[in-house]
């Protein structure tokens, strides 16, 4: 009788992503392409798409979460979903299921060694090996695919002043002199989610990595409002990646010494916030520190900076959801571990009675307290 490996069993019910996501997440939807599954987390309630599953291409049946994920619940394969979503034991439990469900019989036992000829032992040994040597072939040439995509992308872009995306970050109260060379505008992109596709204006902003290799661009979608002000498109998520982000950041400024992170100065902070808009705020404050956005709160743990870094300070948002602390205390730890000292600052929960959710909340809250200390003067 055939005896399968768990990596052997993780590829076969891998394979069958298409079927098992919308059946283990049933308030989940394609995308519109049909190759990923948009779930809203383990909980499956529907409210967000902060979640998908992969259908399709080299990572089918991975599937990763960039909300406020809870810790062991943010990526994983579908051998990780059976056991989250039918509340199994263990690993061992999630591997029988999925014996189940591909109809496999084998005379394996917990305890029980399999007993393969050596022969077979090493057969298999090596279609592992050129399994993961295909996977990893493939999976450099779709990002080369997708960071050449986003390159081409970018490039199309101008700078920002005198554009619509220069008015759009004045109508958050952000002003600079000169634009950080990172932000460029384009007065059609394509967006498209499930239910429209069109071109309209964005801000563009290309994401690297520390090497100094480009690997995505975000996109802020924009439109004028009634008012005629440019803000964020009315939809679901004005804000995109194309390309590979994860591990990257944008470069809002190079500090006081002007260079690239790949040669920066040793021992200069790094300062880093989720958004861009964040991003640029501490910039008016501090305009010879060094500032990334990492686009999300996961990604701040994944960005791997030089080894000329030595102190990490992470201008985070000031979010009351379990999650999300959960998720920045994994990406302190995170950097931590690569031998980081790692600070954190925040704004404060109010200021002159106005709530306050991040450093852009904060600069607006301060910029209305002024000019009504300024009108009660008058």
């Amino acid at each position: 009788m055939t005896v399968y490996s768990v990596s052997e069993i993780a590829d076969k019910i891998n394979g069958m992503a298409r079927e098992l996501a919308p059946d283990l997440l049933p308030n989940g939807q394609y995308n519109h392409n049909r190759t990923r599954w948009h779930f809203s987390g383990i909980a499956d309630t529907g409210k967000s798409h902060s979640a998908y599953v992969e259908l399709a291409g080299t990572k089918q049946g991975k599937w990763f979460d960039y909300g406020n994920a809870a810790a062991g619940e943010d990526k994983g394969d579908m051998l990780d979903l059976l056991r989250l979503k039918l509340g199994l034991a263990d690993a061992r439990a999630a591997v029988e299921e999925a014996k189940i469900r591909l109809g496999i019989v084998d005379d394996w036992k917990p305890g029980k060694p399999a007993l393969l000829p050596p022969e077979e032992r090493t057969r298999r040994a090596r279609e592992a090996q050129e399994r993961a040597e295909r996977r990893e072939d493939e999976a450099a040439a779709e990002r080369a695919k997708a960071a050449k995509r986003a390159k081409s992308l970018y490039l199309g872009g101008v700078r920002i002043a005198g554009t619509p995306a220069e008015e759009y970050l004045k109508g958050r109260s952000l002003f600079c002199e000169e634009w950080p060379g990172v932000l460029r505008f384009r007065d059609k992109v394509w967006y498209q989610d499930e239910h429209r596709k069109m071109e309209v204006p964005a801000m563009l902003a290309a994401v690297y990595l520390a090497s100094g290799e480009q690997v995505a661009t975000h996109r802020t979608y924009l439109h004028r409002n009634p008012e005629m002000a440019w803000i964020k498109l009315q939809v679901p998520k004005p804000k995109k990646v194309l390309g590979k982000m994860w591990g990257g950041f944008i470069p809002i400024s190079k500090g006081s010494s002007g260079k690239s992170m790949r040669d920066m100065p040793a021992g200069e902070p790094v300062y880093v916030t989720e958004g861009i808009e964040d991003a640029l705020v501490v910039r008016m404050m501090m305009p010879d520190a060094r500032i990334i956005s990492a686009i999300s709160l996961g990604n701040i743990g994944a960005i791997r900076l030089p080894a000329a870094a030595r102190r990490l300070v992470i201008v985070a948002d000031r979010d009351s959801k379990l999650k999300a602390q959960e998720q920045l205390e994994r990406s302190i730890a995170q950097q931590q571990a690569r031998g980081l000292d790692v600070r954190m600052v925040m704004p404060p929960e109010e200021h002159d009675g106005e709530a306050v959710k991040d450093m852009n909340d904060w600069l607006v809250a301060w910029l209305n307290s002024r000019a009504r200390q300024r009108k009660g003067a008058a």
